[in-house]
Protein backbone atom coordinates (compact mmCIF):
# COMPACT_ATOMS: atom_id res chain seq x y z
CA UNK A 1 0.00 0.00 0.00
CA UNK A 2 1.41 3.35 -0.99
CA UNK A 3 2.17 5.76 2.20
CA UNK A 4 0.73 9.33 1.86
CA UNK A 5 3.69 11.07 0.32
CA UNK A 6 3.35 9.13 -2.89
CA UNK A 7 -0.24 9.96 -3.11
CA UNK A 8 0.40 13.42 -3.00
CA UNK A 9 3.10 13.09 -5.57
CA UNK A 10 1.05 11.13 -7.89
CA UNK A 11 -1.92 13.83 -7.52
CA UNK A 12 0.22 16.56 -8.10
CA UNK A 13 1.27 14.40 -11.06
CA UNK A 14 -2.24 14.11 -11.76
CA UNK A 15 -2.84 17.70 -11.89
CA UNK A 16 0.12 18.38 -14.24
CA UNK A 17 -1.24 15.95 -16.66
CA UNK A 18 -4.80 17.78 -16.28
CA UNK A 19 -3.29 21.11 -17.07
CA UNK A 20 -1.50 19.70 -20.32
CA UNK A 21 -3.79 17.55 -21.80
CA UNK A 22 -7.22 18.11 -20.61
CA UNK A 23 -7.66 22.21 -19.99
CA UNK A 24 -6.40 23.25 -23.50
CA UNK A 25 -9.21 20.98 -25.13
CA UNK A 26 -11.83 23.44 -23.28
CA UNK A 27 -9.75 26.44 -23.46
CA UNK A 28 -8.83 27.06 -20.22
CA UNK A 29 -4.98 26.38 -20.01
CA UNK A 30 -3.85 30.02 -20.18
CA UNK A 31 -6.23 31.14 -17.33
CA UNK A 32 -4.64 29.26 -14.55
CA UNK A 33 -2.13 26.59 -13.81
CA UNK A 34 -3.87 23.36 -11.68
CA UNK A 35 -0.23 21.98 -10.49
CA UNK A 36 0.68 25.80 -8.99
CA UNK A 37 -2.82 25.80 -7.15
CA UNK A 38 -2.24 22.51 -5.86
CA UNK A 39 0.93 23.06 -4.92
CA UNK A 40 0.10 26.73 -3.02
CA UNK A 41 -2.57 25.21 -0.94
CA UNK A 42 -0.93 22.18 0.11
CA UNK A 43 2.34 24.23 0.90
CA UNK A 44 3.58 23.92 4.93
CA UNK A 45 6.87 23.49 6.03
CA UNK A 46 6.16 19.92 7.16
CA UNK A 47 5.40 18.91 3.58
CA UNK A 48 8.16 21.33 1.81
CA UNK A 49 10.41 18.09 1.17
CA UNK A 50 7.33 16.00 -0.42
CA UNK A 51 5.88 19.20 -2.53
CA UNK A 52 9.01 20.10 -4.02
CA UNK A 53 9.80 16.34 -5.24
CA UNK A 54 6.06 16.81 -7.05
CA UNK A 55 6.77 20.27 -8.15
CA UNK A 56 9.74 18.91 -9.80
CA UNK A 57 8.27 15.58 -11.66
CA UNK A 58 4.76 17.77 -12.41
CA UNK A 59 7.18 20.28 -13.69
CA UNK A 60 9.19 18.35 -16.10
CA UNK A 61 5.84 16.30 -17.62
CA UNK A 62 4.57 20.46 -18.12
CA UNK A 63 7.37 20.69 -19.68
CA UNK A 64 7.76 17.70 -21.95
CA UNK A 65 4.16 17.52 -22.35
CA UNK A 66 4.18 21.55 -23.88
CA UNK A 67 7.17 21.54 -25.41
CA UNK A 68 8.58 24.10 -23.14
CA UNK A 69 12.29 24.34 -22.33
CA UNK A 70 13.24 21.44 -19.86
CA UNK A 71 13.43 22.28 -16.31
CA UNK A 72 11.54 25.50 -16.61
CA UNK A 73 8.33 25.07 -15.37
CA UNK A 74 9.85 22.67 -12.53
CA UNK A 75 12.10 24.93 -11.09
CA UNK A 76 9.41 27.87 -11.30
CA UNK A 77 7.00 25.52 -9.47
CA UNK A 78 9.78 24.23 -7.36
CA UNK A 79 10.48 28.06 -6.13
CA UNK A 80 6.92 28.56 -5.78
CA UNK A 81 6.71 25.72 -3.01
CA UNK A 82 9.89 26.98 -1.07
CA UNK A 83 8.54 30.51 -1.11
CA UNK A 84 4.85 30.09 0.17
CA UNK A 85 6.21 27.76 2.77
CA UNK A 86 8.52 30.06 4.28
CA UNK A 87 5.76 32.28 4.23
CA UNK A 88 3.21 30.19 5.42
CA UNK A 89 5.77 29.23 8.11
CA UNK A 90 4.97 26.06 10.51
CA UNK A 91 1.78 25.03 12.72
CA UNK A 92 -1.73 25.86 12.24
CA UNK A 93 -2.24 29.44 10.07
CA UNK A 94 -5.17 30.70 9.82
CA UNK A 95 -7.09 32.23 6.13
CA UNK A 96 -5.53 35.11 5.88
CA UNK A 97 -1.84 33.58 6.26
CA UNK A 98 -2.14 30.68 4.19
CA UNK A 99 -4.15 33.55 1.11
CA UNK A 100 -0.84 35.43 2.11
CA UNK A 101 1.48 32.32 1.33
CA UNK A 102 -0.49 31.59 -1.87
CA UNK A 103 -0.62 35.00 -3.31
CA UNK A 104 3.09 35.79 -2.35
CA UNK A 105 4.41 31.99 -4.22
CA UNK A 106 2.39 32.91 -7.05
CA UNK A 107 4.07 36.09 -7.54
CA UNK A 108 7.37 34.48 -6.78
CA UNK A 109 6.39 31.73 -10.07
CA UNK A 110 4.54 34.45 -12.18
CA UNK A 111 7.84 36.79 -11.53
CA UNK A 112 10.62 33.93 -12.02
CA UNK A 113 8.47 32.61 -15.12
CA UNK A 114 8.86 35.57 -17.11
CA UNK A 115 12.46 36.43 -15.88
CA UNK A 116 13.17 32.45 -17.33
CA UNK A 117 11.41 32.85 -20.28
CA UNK A 118 13.05 36.81 -21.29
CA UNK A 119 16.24 34.70 -20.46
CA UNK A 120 15.88 31.78 -22.88
CA UNK A 121 13.81 33.77 -25.38
CA UNK A 122 10.28 32.00 -25.55
CA UNK A 123 6.92 33.31 -25.01
CA UNK A 124 4.92 33.25 -22.00
CA UNK A 125 1.27 33.94 -21.07
CA UNK A 126 2.18 35.51 -17.68
CA UNK A 127 2.91 39.29 -19.73
CA UNK A 128 0.13 38.57 -22.32
CA UNK A 129 -2.67 40.16 -23.19
CA UNK A 130 -5.74 39.62 -20.47
CA UNK A 131 -3.20 39.92 -17.42
CA UNK A 132 -4.90 41.84 -15.04
CA UNK A 133 -8.58 39.75 -15.60
CA UNK A 134 -6.10 36.48 -15.11
CA UNK A 135 -4.59 38.16 -11.89
CA UNK A 136 -7.72 38.99 -10.34
CA UNK A 137 -8.93 35.72 -10.75
CA UNK A 138 -6.22 33.51 -9.33
CA UNK A 139 -5.87 35.49 -6.69
CA UNK A 140 -9.28 35.32 -5.90
CA UNK A 141 -9.43 31.38 -6.51
CA UNK A 142 -6.09 31.02 -3.94
CA UNK A 143 -7.88 33.30 -0.96
CA UNK A 144 -11.02 30.62 -1.41
CA UNK A 145 -8.99 27.78 -1.60
CA UNK A 146 -7.12 29.06 1.55
CA UNK A 147 -10.41 29.70 3.44
CA UNK A 148 -11.56 26.18 2.36
CA UNK A 149 -8.26 24.94 3.85
CA UNK A 150 -8.49 26.66 7.13
CA UNK A 151 -11.76 25.92 7.77
CA UNK A 152 -11.37 22.53 7.13
CA UNK A 153 -8.41 22.04 9.15
CA UNK A 154 -10.28 23.89 12.04
CA UNK A 155 -12.76 21.06 12.18
CA UNK A 156 -10.13 18.26 12.07
CA UNK A 157 -8.90 19.98 15.19
CA UNK A 158 -12.27 20.16 16.74
CA UNK A 159 -12.89 16.34 15.92
CA UNK A 160 -9.45 15.04 16.89
CA UNK A 161 -7.23 17.49 18.12
CA UNK A 162 -4.64 15.42 18.97
CA UNK A 163 -4.62 13.95 15.13
CA UNK A 164 -1.93 15.08 13.35
CA UNK A 165 -3.22 14.53 9.67
CA UNK A 166 -1.04 16.59 7.36
CA UNK A 167 2.35 15.05 8.24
Amino acid sequence: MMNRRTLLILAIALAALIQARLLPEVGLETLFNLPLFVLLLLSSVRRRSTLIAGAFAAGLLLDALLWRPLGQSALTLSVAVLVAAAVRGDGDAGWARRSTAAITGYAAAAALLILSSNLLGVGTTAIGSGGPERLAINVTLLIFGSAVGARRRAQQLRERPLDDRLS
